[in-house]
Protein backbone atom coordinates (compact mmCIF):
# COMPACT_ATOMS: atom_id res chain seq x y z
CA UNK A 1 0.00 0.00 0.00
CA UNK A 2 2.79 2.66 0.91
CA UNK A 3 4.55 1.46 -2.39
CA UNK A 4 2.39 1.93 -4.21
CA UNK A 5 0.75 5.21 -2.88
CA UNK A 6 4.09 6.87 -3.07
CA UNK A 7 4.00 5.88 -6.30
CA UNK A 8 1.03 7.16 -8.01
CA UNK A 9 1.67 10.36 -5.90
CA UNK A 10 4.83 10.52 -7.24
CA UNK A 11 3.67 10.26 -11.19
CA UNK A 12 5.62 7.16 -11.35
CA UNK A 13 4.82 4.99 -14.95
CA UNK A 14 1.96 2.46 -13.56
CA UNK A 15 3.45 -0.11 -16.26
CA UNK A 16 7.10 0.30 -15.19
CA UNK A 17 6.08 0.00 -11.18
CA UNK A 18 4.14 -2.94 -12.06
CA UNK A 19 7.41 -4.43 -13.68
CA UNK A 20 9.48 -3.38 -11.27
CA UNK A 21 6.81 -5.39 -8.64
CA UNK A 22 7.18 -8.13 -10.65
CA UNK A 23 11.19 -7.99 -10.81
CA UNK A 24 11.93 -7.79 -7.03
CA UNK A 25 9.25 -9.67 -5.70
CA UNK A 26 9.70 -13.58 -5.61
CA UNK A 27 5.88 -14.44 -5.19
CA UNK A 28 4.60 -11.72 -7.74
CA UNK A 29 2.67 -13.54 -10.16
CA UNK A 30 1.81 -11.30 -13.48
CA UNK A 31 -1.69 -12.52 -13.13
CA UNK A 32 -2.15 -11.00 -9.71
CA UNK A 33 -0.10 -8.62 -9.99
CA UNK A 34 -1.43 -6.29 -12.82
CA UNK A 35 -4.80 -5.78 -11.50
CA UNK A 36 -3.48 -5.10 -8.11
CA UNK A 37 -0.82 -2.45 -9.66
CA UNK A 38 -1.80 -1.27 -12.57
CA UNK A 39 -5.95 -1.27 -11.48
CA UNK A 40 -5.84 -0.64 -7.57
CA UNK A 41 -2.65 0.65 -6.85
CA UNK A 42 -2.39 3.27 -9.42
CA UNK A 43 -5.56 3.72 -10.99
CA UNK A 44 -4.55 3.45 -14.63
CA UNK A 45 -7.04 1.48 -15.71
CA UNK A 46 -8.97 4.35 -16.00
CA UNK A 47 -11.48 3.26 -13.19
CA UNK A 48 -12.67 -0.45 -13.86
CA UNK A 49 -11.29 -1.91 -10.90
CA UNK A 50 -12.05 0.78 -8.37
CA UNK A 51 -13.91 3.64 -8.00
CA UNK A 52 -11.83 5.77 -7.04
CA UNK A 53 -7.64 6.21 -6.62
CA UNK A 54 -6.33 4.54 -3.57
CA UNK A 55 -4.32 8.06 -2.76
CA UNK A 56 -3.77 8.52 0.42
CA UNK A 57 -1.49 11.57 3.10
CA UNK A 58 0.08 10.61 6.11
CA UNK A 59 -2.42 11.28 8.43
CA UNK A 60 -4.05 8.09 6.23
CA UNK A 61 -0.76 6.16 6.43
CA UNK A 62 -0.43 7.05 10.46
CA UNK A 63 -3.94 6.00 11.14
CA UNK A 64 -3.83 2.65 9.37
CA UNK A 65 -0.36 1.33 10.25
CA UNK A 66 2.57 2.30 12.54
CA UNK A 67 5.39 2.91 10.24
CA UNK A 68 4.96 6.86 11.48
CA UNK A 69 5.66 5.89 15.16
CA UNK A 70 9.76 6.95 14.68
CA UNK A 71 9.33 8.86 11.17
CA UNK A 72 11.08 12.21 11.98
CA UNK A 73 8.62 14.07 9.59
CA UNK A 74 5.67 16.00 11.39
CA UNK A 75 2.51 14.24 9.88
CA UNK A 76 0.28 16.94 11.04
CA UNK A 77 1.91 19.13 8.94
CA UNK A 78 1.18 20.05 4.88
CA UNK A 79 4.01 22.06 3.94
CA UNK A 80 7.52 23.13 5.52
CA UNK A 81 10.68 21.39 5.99
CA UNK A 82 9.74 18.99 9.03
CA UNK A 83 6.28 18.29 6.93
CA UNK A 84 5.21 14.72 6.01
CA UNK A 85 6.33 14.21 2.00
CA UNK A 86 3.16 12.18 1.55
CA UNK A 87 0.89 15.10 2.78
CA UNK A 88 2.10 17.69 -0.21
CA UNK A 89 2.51 14.93 -2.60
CA UNK A 90 -1.54 13.91 -2.31
CA UNK A 91 -2.33 17.71 -2.42
CA UNK A 92 -0.05 17.62 -5.45
CA UNK A 93 -1.62 14.82 -6.66
CA UNK A 94 -5.22 16.15 -6.04
CA UNK A 95 -3.90 19.26 -8.16
CA UNK A 96 -2.11 17.63 -10.74
CA UNK A 97 -5.61 15.42 -11.39
CA UNK A 98 -8.07 17.89 -10.57
CA UNK A 99 -9.80 17.59 -13.57
CA UNK A 100 -10.42 13.63 -13.65
CA UNK A 101 -10.76 13.54 -10.16
CA UNK A 102 -13.67 16.65 -9.95
CA UNK A 103 -16.37 14.30 -11.86
CA UNK A 104 -15.80 11.55 -9.38
CA UNK A 105 -18.28 11.11 -6.77
CA UNK A 106 -16.01 10.04 -4.09
CA UNK A 107 -13.22 12.34 -5.08
CA UNK A 108 -14.89 15.49 -5.80
CA UNK A 109 -15.00 16.35 -2.14
CA UNK A 110 -11.60 15.71 -1.83
CA UNK A 111 -10.95 18.38 -5.16
CA UNK A 112 -13.38 20.80 -3.81
CA UNK A 113 -11.04 21.12 -0.40
CA UNK A 114 -7.77 21.83 -2.59
CA UNK A 115 -9.80 24.79 -4.32
CA UNK A 116 -10.71 26.38 -1.10
CA UNK A 117 -7.32 26.62 -0.28
CA UNK A 118 -5.61 29.69 -0.58
CA UNK A 119 -3.38 30.49 -3.72
CA UNK A 120 -0.21 30.80 -1.76
CA UNK A 121 -0.86 27.49 0.30
CA UNK A 122 -1.57 25.94 -2.97
CA UNK A 123 2.08 27.03 -4.28
CA UNK A 124 3.74 25.91 -1.38
CA UNK A 125 2.27 22.30 -1.74
CA UNK A 126 3.46 22.17 -5.19
CA UNK A 127 6.79 23.54 -3.90
CA UNK A 128 7.33 21.16 -0.89
CA UNK A 129 6.32 18.07 -3.42
CA UNK A 130 8.97 18.86 -6.00
CA UNK A 131 11.36 19.09 -2.73
CA UNK A 132 10.85 16.01 -2.22
CA UNK A 133 10.57 14.42 -5.75
CA UNK A 134 13.78 15.96 -6.11
CA UNK A 135 15.57 14.46 -2.64
CA UNK A 136 15.16 11.25 -4.60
Amino acid sequence: MVTGNFAMLAGVDPHALHEWYLSVYADAFEWVEVPNTVGMSQFADGGLLASKPYAASGAYINRMSNYCSSCRFDVKQRTGPESCPFNALYWNFIARNRDKLSGNPRMAQTVRTYDKFAPAEQERIGESAARSLTRL
